[in-house]
């Protein structure tokens, strides 16, 4: 039944629409996520990018440990079945990680922020990435359906742990969910699990160490918020590509790259942030006394 679904969906295939299910499906890719958390983070509202990092970033690691324990073959390469963008297609097939990364995203915009138009867009588009996954011949619809519901889930269940941190005011909170994530790893031998769970390390103690010795302020001039931005994405560029050229390959050393992802964003480049910003303030200072 599930073949004949993605056929029936499939049978409408040509240029225009592969084109549309391809750049549908980048929403739910984590440069996407990336992209939008960082200048959330960076930019307008870190609180709520501590959130959002803490919920994309822990949704991945389910969703690499689910998938682990299924072990679920994916429909590439079935008879009948056309894939495209397989690339994207990591791991084993249930669930989706589109669909729950796109499910947790919307959801948690939709709660949190309680707009008109999140309520129109946001379903619109969970569905739209999940369908685009069946489209493109790269997930079954179960493994769609389950990412939905466990996304949105997710949502309820790590932002009540999130709220309650902040509520008592323990970081140290987040550890019940980041702890046993690092057991996993001698369990969940995937490389998206590993990445998730290396970032999510990185993120914790960067969000310890920011938060205690170096609190950043968001707001600044157009300008140094362009540098910021600038500085900011430079490093995540120097982690990702030098640090892979740099260190041996193998899992340590993706641990170490993606930890120090986690720990770039949160404390790495606020910290440089806010030297750039004292910078600009001598500078407005001295400007004023001439």
């Amino acid at each position: 039944m599930e073949l004949e679904i993605i056929k029936f969906i499939q049978s409408f295939n040509n240029n225009i629409l592969d084109n549309f299910a391809q750049g549908v499906t980048m929403l739910g890719e984590q440069y996407f996520y990336f992209l939008f958390l960082v200048i959330v983070f960076w930019h307008i509202d870190k609180k709520f990018g501590y959130k959002l990092g803490f919920i994309l970033i822990s949704n991945g690691i389910i969703n690499g440990a689910i998938k682990d324990i299924v072990k679920a073959t994916r429909p590439i390469g079935v008879e009948g079945v056309r894939s495209l963008r397989i690339e994207t297609a990591t791991g084993n097939s249930f669930p989706s990680g589109h669909s729950q990364g796109a499910a947790a995203f919307w959801f948690l915009l939709m709660r949190d922020f309680k707009k008109r138009w999140l309520y129109i867009l946001g379903p619109i588009l969970m569905i739209s990435v999940g369908l685009s996954r069946i489209y493109l011949g790269v997930h079954w619809p179960k493994d769609v359906a389950a990412g939905l519901v466990i996304g949105i889930a997710w949502v309820y269940i790590g932002g009540k742990m999130f709220d309650y941190s902040i509520k008592k005011n323990n970081k140290h909170i987040l550890l019940l969910f980041i702890v046993p994530s690092l057991i996993g790893l001698l369990l969940f031998k995937s490389s998206d699990y590993l990445k998730a769970a290396a970032i999510a390390m990185g993120f914790y103690i960067g969000y310890v160490i920011e938060d205690k010795y170096i609190q950043f302020e968001e707001e600044a001039a157009p300008r140094i918020q362009i540098l910021k931005f600038l500085i900011g994405v430079v490093g995540l560029l120097v982690i990702m590509v030098y640090f892979k050229k740099l260190l041996p390959k193998g899992n340590i050393s993706d641990f170490v790259r993606y930890s120090s992802l986690g720990i770039w964003i949160t404390a790495g480049a606020p910290f440089i942030f806010t030297w750039v910003l004292s910078f600009s303030e001598e500078e407005k200072s001295e400007e004023i006394i001439q």
